[in-house]
């Protein structure tokens, strides 16, 4: 999927959560939109995303590493499923805190990088679910 199916994937998620008459809570959901951290898939086991699209390179390992475009990427998935998660359900939590050598998967290195604000409730694209 490119970029923007992912967001809209992410967006369209409000109609499949709606409805609930229980408390939900969405969790071990990440920005990542990819399986390329290690032992993700287990032992031993490669990357989907690897075999699929050709390489992990550029979209895990250090933040420190990341395009400014996969970084606005990133913090557009994740207001992408915050939005959506606020709008229909009781909260949510993401999955990691930390994530070993996968700064994608990581809320921490989110802060840390700027694809995750501080206040998470300073969106840059409010609008990003229409």
């Amino acid at each position: 999927m490119s970029d923007q199916d992912h967001i809209n994937a992410a967006c369209q998620t409000q109609s499949s959560l709606a409805g609930f008459d229980l408390w939900l809570l969405v969790g071990e959901w990440t920005p990542a939109m990819n399986d390329c951290a290690k032992y993700l898939n287990g032992r031993g086991v490669g990357s989907r995303y690897a075999a699929d699209v050709g390489s992990c390179d550029g979209v895990t390992g250090s933040g420190s590493t990341f395009s400014s475009s996969y970084k606005t990427f990133l913090r557009q998935a994740w207001e992408a499923q915050v939005i959506s998660y606020e709008k229909v359900t009781d909260g949510w939590l993401q999955w990691t805190w930390k994530a070993e050598d996968a700064d994608e998967w990581s809320y921490q290195a989110g802060l840390q990088y700027g694809w995750i604000p501080q206040n998470p409730t300073n969106y840059i694209y409010p609008n990003i679910c229409g």
